[in-house]
């Protein structure tokens, strides 16, 4: 019985060791094409003329955690280490502000802009969904109607920190079946084997929908009494995301100028059986958690997200809570093309959110925002706001 367990532990100790290889090859290997130019803010287009104060919110937000933990004393941006003393300054005389001018004369005193240069900077948008669903099946009523789930307690990440000073700031999710500890499967085996159907939180009345609800990570569900049931993130399988809006340009389905939100639904609700192939080629899945109706949705950062105000970062590279400035070149608004300068704060992140210059902007709930976010996908710039 020594014997068997020490094998055991030695495979377990083996399959760990690959994980963590196959990790530091995925995240380690990609290309640092960017440059950090260090800026005034009298370089920032757009800066002198614009009103900042609606993101107080957003700055509000960080600075409750900001101001109780340690949140950035070890984050590194580049060759740049990112001080938080200056931050801390900055978030104890935020109350006293009260117009725009005000906040840009304290970020100017606690903050200095860099300009990160890169040819592959893409901005997409993100919303709060509202799709229609219900708590309990009706085969009349939605015959079509899909699961969402609530996260599994036996789904866990490992912070392999535990394990060694080497694997800092890294982990390993996985599941607890049958006294192992194993991958979590796939969306295609999650409900082609109706896993997890015990955990159910709701039903999501159109299939494509519901797809979307995974990719936006939070939604407003309509029920059929009329109340509303907010649901956020709450975690996911730990499966790479595919984007089925790139097949479908790499096939010739859609073209590349005619790609949005609006034209994928439209495909999957006139290609039922192709798009249902097509949904479980990614791989990802994504659990959630039913939220206060009247908050908006919490982003990764722990933070609650301000619409317009919170962008979804990749975290490797930037740290969060770091003030950015944005100029998207085509923000689409009431069908109009315009170019958008505009504050952010990276607070959350997302599976297909990878590299340095790649962003997310949360553009709040309704029509407006849905339309705006199913079709934004623009080249811009970034500078990032540096404690002192």
């Amino acid at each position: 019985m020594a014997i068997s367990k020490k094998i055991y532990k030695g495979i377990f100790f083996f399959l760990f060791l690959t994980v963590v290889l196959l990790y530091f090859y995925k995240y380690n290997t990609q290309e640092n094409n960017y440059k950090l130019v260090k800026n005034q803010f009298s370089d920032l287009p757009d800066w002198n003329s614009k009103n900042i104060l609606p993101s107080l919110k957003s700055f509000e937000q960080s600075c409750r955690i900001i101001r109780n933990k340690e949140a950035m004393d070890s984050a590194k941006l580049s060759n740049i280490n990112v001080k938080i003393e200056s931050y801390k300054n900055f978030c104890k005389l935020l109350p006293d502000i009260k117009n725009s001018d005000d906040l840009k004369i304290l970020i100017e005193d606690n903050f200095y802009p860099v300009y990160l240069r890169d040819d592959n900077t893409l901005f997409t948008g993100y919303i709060e969904i509202e799709i229609k669903g219900r708590i309990t099946p009706s085969i009349h009523e939605a015959p079509n109607a899909v699961p969402i789930f609530m996260k599994p307690p036996n789904i866990i990440s490992v912070n392999l920190e535990k394990f060694g000073n080497e694997y800092r700031d890294k982990k390993i999710l996985g599941m607890i079946r049958d006294n192992d500890f194993v991958p979590v499967p796939s969306r295609k085996t999650i409900e082609n084997q109706n896993m997890f159907k015990e955990y159910i939180l709701a039903y999501i009345d159109d299939p494509a929908l519901a797809y979307f609800l995974h990719i936006q990570g939070s939604g407003l569900i309509t029920l059929p009494s009329g109340e509303t049931m907010a649901v956020s993130y709450a975690g996911d399988n730990g499966k790479d995301y595919y984007s089925i809006g790139k097949k479908l340009i790499e096939d010739e389905i859609i073209k590349k100028e005619n790609m949005s939100m609006q034209s994928i639904l439209a495909w999957m609700r006139d290609n039922e059986e192709a798009a249902f192939k097509m949904m479980q080629k990614n791989e990802r899945f994504i659990f959630f958690k039913e939220r206060n109706n009247l908050e908006p949705p919490n982003g990764s950062s722990g933070t609650i997200v301000t619409p317009m105000h919170s962008a979804a970062i990749d975290n490797r590279f930037i740290p969060y809570h770091l003030p950015l400035w944005v100029e998207v070149d085509d923000f689409y608004n009431n069908s109009t093309n315009k170019r958008l300068t505009n504050i952010f704060l990276a607070q959350d992140t997302g599976s297909a959110i990878n590299g340095i210059t790649r962003m997310d902007l949360f553009l709040g709930k309704g029509k407006e925002a849905e339309e705006i976010a199913g079709k934004l996908s623009s080249r811009g710039k970034i500078w990032l706001f540096i404690p002192k």
